[in-house]
């Protein structure tokens, strides 16, 4: 149903009192629902980042935790519905004031006590189940405010109380508000702890809000009894409308959660980085639902096509990351525009506004679940992207051709195999310029596919042909597995001779091996013998006879090579599919042959190491990634003084840092000179070839990071380092980092930090 509907069925104003008493009731009902809103996205980042340390810092911790809060804004706004349709205003304000008397006892928030994730399954039920019984009623007590308040304003007689729809930009400038508000002000100033205080004293300004709200709309409900009679006789919307409605708000749910994943594997598991595509989510909805729309709707249905085909062509190719990720972040954007822009252009009267916002809350479930849970259950990499990428073409709006044709698979299929065929030609006749004569092609196939814009079906299934054909050009050697878990997707690849294999996590390398002429298996990446921690590894043995040497973080296992005889390894890994792959002897020989008898401890070594009190080291190796992501979790000053209290006398421990956009060395200095010990950053700062035994010129040897902790300095001195192993302090004025207070933007290097 358009807008103009809505101004046809709106009944007569009835008299309220003067300008001023009107502008009361606007500003009481559009604070209510600002700070509700604000409420509801402050306690998302704050409460995941409280639920981190238990799960390893994945961004699928995030998408997961969003599936909870989209569960439960859909349970929020179907108890709204059923308060709305089924009493009166006053039993609504009375029911109301029980559900937010009852949150009350869930507060101060915190993490339930006795939860430990099982280290063997997919923790996905485990999360949802911990976030249900942790803030599940608070929750759903303020997701009820905007669908509420709403209605209620509907029946206070104000001038624009037939079309309320407009309060739901003040909702969402709230959200944009608290969730900017957790990065930039409130994780840097108070602690976890801290904000949950915070958070409740919120939540109590809020319980009076709605109560002075509901009483004034119970006040006011007998002089607007004839609006109600008019709203309540308009038109119910039809099964299409309500279909289109879920429709246009599953896809950019999905959307949401897949540019986040996509963006924060990389960087960092950090909620900073997972408020950047919810903000823009947010902004979308202040957008469409004000009453002069800041950009026009037409806009977003001109530039979705252009901005997507742009997006398509390079979905996968390699480039800065200035520019990659801002365009998958600029094309999520339109698209949520585009989409949210149609519901606000088919948003009902009001007397269907709550049944309304339920849909909505259902697309939005529909959408979060499938890229969540479904997809990881489903696929072994990451399709839900793409997929919500070309679903989102095919709900473009048009006036003509909508339904789907034979010649439009056709069309899409040409696509695919003219990519596909090109490449390989351009392979075969000039290999050292195949790349950029196919991205020339690409570039090409995107317009082909543009010009197809008119029919959505068409131009969807021609954005899908270029998008995989793209994809599959830039795998490169073979892929002898790819798998899924909870954690992320896995990529064993080989090089055509079969003597190199590598084992990679999204775009990033997690080790692997290479045989040499000899036979030997020999490590590469950043675990090359020539490396810092091999050196260093090298030293405790020297130093220590029958070392104790434990490992977090396995990858494939090319640590383990290192072993020697009588030593007792032990190796702390999250990940059971890791796991599994770096002893499979189809993939890789480095744990098989080294230290088959190594124990393995699957869970976050932050648990498994508490766990683990009898154990001491002479070496402690911190080597967990999650893609080119350090779990913020295990640079902490309680992980910290965790890893100390497991090491010997004179032990030693080695995290490793490298990263391409964090600076991580001031953070750990700073962590360092809190508990009064030593430190020495070790860089190879260039990649090696490994001569003639690597294949089309590989990297053997990769740049890295690595930093040597211990107690005193005679304990790294007696190691004999090499002078690549120097000391390095925190700058003036670095905060240390804890389990309750973490700042990401003070580690990131916006122009990437370069290693080489």
């Amino acid at each position: 149903m358009a807008p103009s509907d809505i101004s046809a069925s709106a009944p007569r104003r009835y008299a309220t009192g003067s300008i001023s008493a009107d502008r009361a009731t606007l500003l009481l009902f559009g604070a209510t629902m600002f700070v509700g809103a604000g409420l509801l996205f402050w306690i998302q980042p704050m409460f995941a980042k409280m639920v981190l340390p238990l799960l390893g810092g994945s961004p699928a911790v995030w998408n997961t935790a969003m599936v909870f809060f989209q569960a439960s804004l859909l349970a929020g706004y179907a108890y709204a519905h059923w308060l709305a349709g089924r009493f009166p205003p006053k039993a609504q304000l009375l029911i109301h004031v029980g559900v937010l008397l009852s949150a009350f006892l869930f507060l101060p928030l915190s993490v339930a006590e006795g939860w430990i994730p099982d280290a063997e399954t997919m923790p996905v039920f485990w999360l949802l189940g911990l976030l249900s019984v942790s803030i599940g009623l608070p929750f759903l007590a303020v997701a009820a405010t905007a669908p509420l308040m709403q209605r209620w304003f509907s029946r206070t007689g104000h001038p624009h109380a037939n079309d309320p729809y407009f309060l739901y930009g003040a909702s969402n400038l709230g959200s944009i508000l608290g969730l900017l508000g957790f990065p930039l002000i409130l994780a840097p100033l108070l602690s976890v702890q801290g904000q949950s205080l915070a958070w409740s004293g919120g939540f109590s300004v809020l319980a009076v809000l709605i109560v002075v709200s509901g009483w004034l709309a119970a006040q006011r409900n007998t002089m607007c009894a004839e609006s109600d009679h008019a709203t309540g006789t308009a038109a119910r919307p039809h099964w299409r409308d309500r279909a289109r409605w879920i429709a246009y708000s599953a896809v950019p749910s999905a959307l949401l959660l897949g540019v986040t994943g996509h963006i924060s594997t990389d960087i960092a598991a950090a909620p900073l980085l997972w408020v950047v595509p919810l903000t823009l989510y947010l902004l979308t909805f202040v957008i469409v639902f004000a009453r002069r729309p800041l950009i026009p709707h037409a806009f977003s249905l001109r530039a979705f096509p252009f901005s997507v085909v742009l997006l398509a062509c390079f979905f996968t190719w390699p480039g800065p990351t200035a520019l990659i990720l801002p365009l998958h972040l600029l094309v999520f954007f339109i698209a949520a525009l585009m989409c949210h822009g149609e519901l606000a252009r088919q948003r009902p009267p009001v007397a269907s506004l709550t049944e309304f916002y339920l849909l909505i809350s259902v697309g939005g479930l529909i959408g979060g679940t499938f890229t969540a849970i479904l997809a990881p259950a489903l696929f072994d990499g990451v399709y839900e992207y793409p997929i919500a990428i070309v679903a989102a073409c095919a709900l473009l709006p048009a006036a003509r051709s909508l339904l789907f044709k034979r010649s439009d698979l056709v069309f899409a299929l040409a696509l695919l195999v003219g990519m596909l065929g090109f490449n390989a030609l351009m392979t075969k006749w000039l290999p050292d310029e195949a790349l950029k004569f196919t991205a020339f092609f690409a570039i090409l196939l995107g317009l082909l596919a543009f010009g197809r814009k008119a029919r959505p079906i068409g131009f969807a299934l021609a954005i899908a042909a270029v998008i995989a054909s793209s994809s599959a050009v830039m795998v490169s050697n073979e892929t002898l597995t790819r798998e899924r878990s909870f954690f992320g997707v896995y990529r064993v690849a080989e090089t055509d001779d079969g003597k190199q294999r590598i084992l990679v996590h999204g775009t990033t390398q997690h080790g692997g091996q290479r045989t040499a002429a000899n036979g030997d298996i020999v490590p590469i990446s950043y675990y090359a013998p020539d490396g810092p921690v091999a050196e260093i590894i090298g030293a405790t043995q020297n130093h220590r006879t029958n070392a104790s040497i434990g490992i977090v973080g396995l990858g494939a296992g090319a640590l383990a090579c290192y072993r020697r005889p009588g030593e007792a390894w032990r190796f702390y890994e999250i990940d059971p599919l890791v796991a599994r792959l770096a002893t499979d002897g189809r993939y890789f020989d480095l744990m098989l042959r080294c230290a088959a008898d190594a124990p393995v401890i699957l869970g976050d070594a932050r648990l498994t190491l508490a766990r683990d009190t009898d154990t001491q080291f002479d070496l402690l190796v911190i080597d967990a990634f999650s893609s080119d992501a350090i779990p913020m979790h295990l640079l902490t000053r309680e992980a910290l003084a965790l890893y100390v209290s497991r090491l010997r006398d004179g032990g030693a421990i080695v995290l490793h840092i490298s990263n391409r956009y964090l600076d991580l060395r001031p953070i750990v200095a700073a962590l360092v000179a809190d508990q009064g010990l030593v430190a020495r950053a070790g860089l190879k700062s260039e990649a090696t070839s490994g001569g003639d035994d690597t294949v089309n010129a590989a990297i053997a040897s990769s740049p890295s990071l690595w930093v040597a902790i211990a107690r005193r300095p005679v304990d790294l001195d007696r190691l004999n380092l090499s002078e690549r192993w120097t000391p390095f302090d925190a700058p003036p004025g670095q905060r240390v980092w804890t389990d309750d207070y973490s700042n990401i933007l003070e580690a990131i290097r916006w122009g990437g930090l370069d290693l080489e």
